[in-house]
Protein backbone atom coordinates (compact mmCIF):
# COMPACT_ATOMS: atom_id res chain seq x y z
CA UNK A 1 0.00 0.00 0.00
CA UNK A 2 1.42 3.05 -1.15
CA UNK A 3 1.76 6.12 1.70
CA UNK A 4 0.44 8.49 -0.81
CA UNK A 5 -2.46 6.25 -1.63
CA UNK A 6 -5.16 5.81 1.04
CA UNK A 7 -7.34 2.48 0.14
CA UNK A 8 -11.16 2.98 -0.59
CA UNK A 9 -12.18 0.84 1.98
CA UNK A 10 -10.78 -1.43 4.76
CA UNK A 11 -12.30 -5.23 6.03
CA UNK A 12 -11.49 -7.72 8.66
CA UNK A 13 -10.74 -11.00 8.76
CA UNK A 14 -12.02 -11.14 12.34
CA UNK A 15 -10.81 -15.17 13.73
CA UNK A 16 -12.04 -17.10 16.95
CA UNK A 17 -11.98 -20.42 17.19
CA UNK A 18 -10.61 -21.04 13.71
CA UNK A 19 -13.60 -19.77 12.11
CA UNK A 20 -14.18 -16.19 10.34
CA UNK A 21 -17.16 -13.68 10.87
CA UNK A 22 -18.81 -13.17 8.01
CA UNK A 23 -21.60 -10.36 8.14
CA UNK A 24 -25.01 -9.84 6.21
CA UNK A 25 -25.17 -5.92 5.39
CA UNK A 26 -29.28 -3.87 5.51
CA UNK A 27 -28.98 -3.67 1.56
CA UNK A 28 -31.55 -1.20 -0.44
CA UNK A 29 -30.83 -3.35 -3.44
CA UNK A 30 -32.64 -6.59 -3.36
CA UNK A 31 -29.86 -8.32 -5.66
CA UNK A 32 -27.93 -8.18 -2.84
CA UNK A 33 -30.08 -9.66 0.18
CA UNK A 34 -28.38 -12.94 0.40
CA UNK A 35 -24.63 -11.53 -0.06
CA UNK A 36 -22.14 -11.88 3.46
CA UNK A 37 -18.69 -10.29 3.52
CA UNK A 38 -15.93 -9.16 6.12
CA UNK A 39 -17.10 -6.62 8.60
CA UNK A 40 -15.32 -2.97 8.16
CA UNK A 41 -16.10 -0.06 5.67
CA UNK A 42 -15.00 2.75 3.99
CA UNK A 43 -12.34 5.75 5.11
CA UNK A 44 -14.76 9.19 5.88
CA UNK A 45 -13.06 12.44 4.86
CA UNK A 46 -10.07 13.41 6.63
CA UNK A 47 -9.03 9.73 7.51
CA UNK A 48 -5.68 8.47 6.60
CA UNK A 49 -4.53 5.46 8.93
CA UNK A 50 -6.56 2.18 7.27
CA UNK A 51 -5.56 0.59 10.92
CA UNK A 52 -7.76 3.27 12.58
CA UNK A 53 -10.53 3.32 10.65
CA UNK A 54 -10.76 -0.75 11.31
CA UNK A 55 -10.77 -0.12 14.55
CA UNK A 56 -13.66 2.60 13.91
CA UNK A 57 -15.45 0.60 11.78
CA UNK A 58 -15.34 -2.56 14.81
CA UNK A 59 -16.87 -0.29 17.40
CA UNK A 60 -19.52 0.95 14.89
CA UNK A 61 -20.67 -1.98 13.04
CA UNK A 62 -20.09 -4.72 16.06
CA UNK A 63 -19.52 -2.73 19.41
CA UNK A 64 -16.07 -4.43 19.50
CA UNK A 65 -12.49 -4.01 20.42
CA UNK A 66 -9.77 -6.05 18.06
CA UNK A 67 -6.20 -6.97 18.00
CA UNK A 68 -4.76 -6.62 14.37
CA UNK A 69 -2.81 -9.60 13.76
CA UNK A 70 -1.49 -7.90 10.56
CA UNK A 71 -2.36 -6.72 6.84
CA UNK A 72 -3.33 -9.63 4.74
CA UNK A 73 -3.47 -7.46 1.29
CA UNK A 74 -4.91 -5.40 -0.97
CA UNK A 75 -7.68 -6.83 -2.78
CA UNK A 76 -10.00 -5.83 -5.35
CA UNK A 77 -13.73 -5.85 -5.38
CA UNK A 78 -16.11 -6.53 -8.76
CA UNK A 79 -16.31 -2.46 -9.37
CA UNK A 80 -12.25 -2.26 -8.70
CA UNK A 81 -12.09 -0.56 -5.70
CA UNK A 82 -9.13 -1.32 -3.34
CA UNK A 83 -9.96 -3.34 -0.05
CA UNK A 84 -6.83 -3.34 2.66
CA UNK A 85 -7.81 -6.70 4.43
CA UNK A 86 -6.50 -7.17 8.16
CA UNK A 87 -6.82 -10.30 9.96
CA UNK A 88 -7.96 -9.21 13.62
CA UNK A 89 -8.72 -11.45 16.44
CA UNK A 90 -11.60 -10.16 19.22
CA UNK A 91 -11.04 -8.58 22.33
CA UNK A 92 -14.36 -9.55 23.95
CA UNK A 93 -17.53 -10.24 22.95
CA UNK A 94 -19.59 -8.90 19.94
CA UNK A 95 -22.52 -6.63 20.17
CA UNK A 96 -24.66 -5.16 20.00
CA UNK A 97 -24.74 -4.84 16.72
CA UNK A 98 -25.65 -1.74 14.67
CA UNK A 99 -28.95 -2.73 13.35
CA UNK A 100 -29.36 0.30 10.45
CA UNK A 101 -26.08 -1.83 8.68
CA UNK A 102 -25.86 -4.90 9.93
CA UNK A 103 -28.59 -7.44 9.56
CA UNK A 104 -26.65 -10.64 11.02
CA UNK A 105 -23.65 -12.01 11.37
CA UNK A 106 -22.39 -16.03 11.09
CA UNK A 107 -19.17 -17.57 11.41
CA UNK A 108 -17.59 -20.33 8.95
CA UNK A 109 -15.02 -22.17 8.73
CA UNK A 110 -12.77 -22.00 5.65
CA UNK A 111 -14.30 -25.00 3.69
CA UNK A 112 -17.67 -23.15 4.34
CA UNK A 113 -16.09 -20.03 3.09
CA UNK A 114 -15.39 -21.92 0.06
CA UNK A 115 -18.62 -23.49 -0.53
CA UNK A 116 -20.41 -20.02 -0.22
CA UNK A 117 -17.90 -18.42 -2.50
CA UNK A 118 -18.69 -21.71 -5.16
CA UNK A 119 -22.80 -20.71 -4.57
CA UNK A 120 -21.98 -16.93 -5.28
CA UNK A 121 -23.21 -15.54 -1.37
CA UNK A 122 -20.15 -13.34 -1.18
CA UNK A 123 -20.49 -9.81 -1.64
CA UNK A 124 -17.16 -8.45 -3.12
CA UNK A 125 -15.97 -11.69 -4.67
CA UNK A 126 -12.54 -10.99 -3.55
CA UNK A 127 -13.61 -13.16 0.18
CA UNK A 128 -12.23 -16.49 -0.48
CA UNK A 129 -8.83 -15.31 -1.86
CA UNK A 130 -8.26 -13.08 1.49
CA UNK A 131 -9.32 -16.23 3.93
CA UNK A 132 -6.51 -18.35 1.65
CA UNK A 133 -3.97 -15.37 1.74
CA UNK A 134 -4.33 -15.12 5.08
CA UNK A 135 -4.11 -18.96 5.80
CA UNK A 136 -1.07 -18.53 4.00
CA UNK A 137 0.55 -15.72 6.16
CA UNK A 138 -0.69 -17.17 9.77
CA UNK A 139 -1.52 -21.03 9.53
CA UNK A 140 -3.92 -22.86 12.03
CA UNK A 141 -2.18 -25.00 14.10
Amino acid sequence: MSATKKPYAVRALLIKDEKILFIHHNFRNPAMNDKWTFPGGRLDAGETDPVETLHREMQEELSLDVEVIGQIGVFYSRANLDYTIFGVRPLGDIGPLNADEIKDVTWLTPAEVYEWHCREKLQFGFEMEAVSAYLKQFPWP
